[in-house]
């Protein structure tokens, strides 16, 4: 997409803005928290503890919204509904670190930006703020902006981390280029697996072909080969492995700070048949929760859907010796598919307001045998979310069931031998719209099917 038509998204994506800012300031209106103004802050840096090296940085996301590409500490955006907003850029004086002016970039002309050297001269040319509330993570800024009885209040939190729900087209386009940069770091890290290379290796293979430093990333990879993924959010990168037969991989990529998330399960022709047969099962599964994401579903019906799916591949494959409904009423499933089958996502990985009742707060809470579904809206045109099913042999899981009434209704010969496997995970990133899902990772990264 060429300059014009980003800066065009742009302009509307502000419009789009101001627009749900305003109604969020009506509803805190409503709820007896008046404000004219919002002031959100991208931060400030924070040190180690007794050290003089700063923690890495990450904007925050209501502020990032405004200005994406401002990714530096101390920025601040003034937002009033119906005028251009202010932007506040931090360009320090400072040798020991590079603070040259950025390239100039498709949001600039958009809004009314102000340059100063530091946070200190944004709050002198702010001056008296009457009516504003702060939205970011510094108590210290609020109070030096004079706003310290106005932090985050719940009344405007509620409305603001409702609506980023709605992507706009400049948010899905960004996204896009994330999948996209995503996408050939898996396809490289594939490459790389099936040539017998480490978790290390195929980490580094990854970053190369995604064009992404590490601290560029939007989460940390999970490059997890044969038993270590089972392990749902494995952190380590081995170096000294045998060659694996399953790998693991879930790994994003980041434009102007939205992120994609992708996951995808390779294996070795010599893995266990069955095995083999459940990670195609399991693909096909995965594709069919993404046909559900249409307006107007609850999201939990895409969970439940995917842990009767989970339950029939098992039982299909004879991991399980019942009948799918007595696999699903036993709560035995969980062992295998102990996590929500997905999120929404956007400046935030796993993005806000999946609980949320509606814009003026509440919550709805996922079921008690289902702790772990990060959403339980229903799903509308604009919502971005992920379809990541997911089963594995987790032997701390499995442990209870080895013994009681479930200990039956388990073929254990073949859960030792699927053991070493570790798990399965598919994961695409999916635009809900008025009409068919827009599925933004598959056809960049085909499944286990597709290859």
């Amino acid at each position: 997409m060429n300059a014009a038509n980003v800066s065009d998204l742009y302009k509307k994506h502000l419009s789009a803005l101001d627009e749900s800012l305003g109604r969020s300031l009506e509803l805190a209106g409503q709820a007896g928290r008046r404000y004219k103004s919002v002031v959100f802050h991208a931060g400030s840096p924070i040190i180690y503890h007794r050290d003089d090296r700063p923690m890495p940085f990450w904007p925050c996301a209501h502020f990032r919204r405004w200005v994406p590409p401002l990714s530096t500490p101390e920025n601040v955006v003034h937002a009033r509904p119906g005028e251009k907003p202010q932007v506040y850029r931090v360009l320090a004086k400072d040798y020991w670190h590079d603070t040259s002016p950025p390239a100039p970039s498709y949001w600039e002309d958009a809004v009314e930006l102000i340059e100063v050297e530091s946070f200190d001269a944004v709050v002198a040319a702010l001056g008296t703020l009457d009516g504003a509330a702060y939205v970011g993570p510094s108590a210290a800024a609020a109070q030096k902006l004079g706003l310290g009885d106005a932090v985050e209040p719940a009344e405007l939190m509620a409305p603001l981390d409702w609506f980023r729900a709605y992507k706009t087209d400049f948010e899905i386009d960004r996204t896009t280029i994330a999948c996209q940069k995503a996408a050939a770091g898996h396809i490289a890290a594939r490459k790389s697996f099936k040539a017998w290379g480490t978790e290390r290796q195929i980490h580094w293979k990854f970053l190369e072909a995604s064009e992404q430093l590490e601290g560029e990333l939007p989460y940390d990879t999970i490059v997890a080969l044969d038993a270590k993924g089972a392990i749902l959010h494995y952190q380590n990168k081995r170096n000294d492995t045998d060659p694996g037969k399953v790998l693991l991989m879930d790994a994003g990529a980041a434009c102007d700070g939205y992120a994609s998330d992708i996951t995808r399960t390779w294996a070795m022709d010599d893995c266990e048949n069955e095995f083999l047969a459940m990670l195609n099962a399991m693909d096909e599964l995965e594709q069919d929760l993404v046909a559900m994401v249409t307006p107007g579903r609850p999201y939990l019906d895409i969970h439940l859907a995917a842990y009767r799916g989970v339950a029939r591949i098992l039982v299909e494959t004879g991991a399980i010796t019942t009948s799918v409904d007595e696999a699903v009423d036993s709560g035995l499933v969980s062992a295998f598919f102990p996590h929500g089958v997905g999120h929404h996502m956007g400046l935030h990985v796993h993005d806000a307001g999946g609980h949320q009742a509606g814009p003026d707060g509440g919550e709805v809470k996922p079921p008690a045998e289902h702790p772990f579904l990060r959403n339980t809206r229903v799903l509308e045109a604009g919502h971005l979310i992920t379809i990541e099913p997911g089963l594995y042999f987790i032997p701390m899981l499995l442990a209870p069931h080895r013994e009681g009434e479930n200990a039956g209704r388990v073929d254990w010969d073949l859960i030792d031998r699927l053991t070493p496997h570790g798990g399965i995970r598919i994961e695409d990133n999916i635009v809900c719209t008025d009409g068919e899902p827009v599925d933004l990772t598959r056809p960049l990264v085909p499944g286990p099917r597709g290859e």
